[in-house]
């Protein structure tokens, strides 16, 4: 299975260099009418296989952004309930009947 990650890993790179080959060979003006066809249509889906690696590593990406976003949305709320009941904590052994309010 790593090896699989890896070739994916890989593969858009491979794919781009294909293309660019293929964009120069176009533009060369040496191939004949059904070699450029031949090509572009090649150059074509390899365009949709960068396509669905650019996809599906947005993808990642996004999800790895929303496990960090709400990873750190509840460490932070587990951190202010704690102060919170500290502080709570601390006014009910100082004798404050009246809930930390001053007045």
């Amino acid at each position: 299975m790593a090896k699989k990650a890896q070739e994916e890993k890989t593969g858009f790179e491979v794919y781009l260099k294909d293309i660019e080959k293929i964009v120069d060979e176009l533009e060369s003006g040496e191939l004949s009418l059904d070699d450029a066809i031949a090509r572009y249509e090649k150059g074509m889906a390899l365009a949709e296989k960068c396509e669905k690696s650019l996809k599906e590593a947005k993808m990642k990406i996004e999800l790895v952004k929303k496990k960090t976003a709400k990873g750190l949305e509840t460490e932070n709320f587990e951190e202010e309930d704690g102060e919170e009941q500290e502080d709570e904590d601390e006014d009910k052994e100082d004798g404050d009947d009246n809930g930390g309010k001053l007045f």
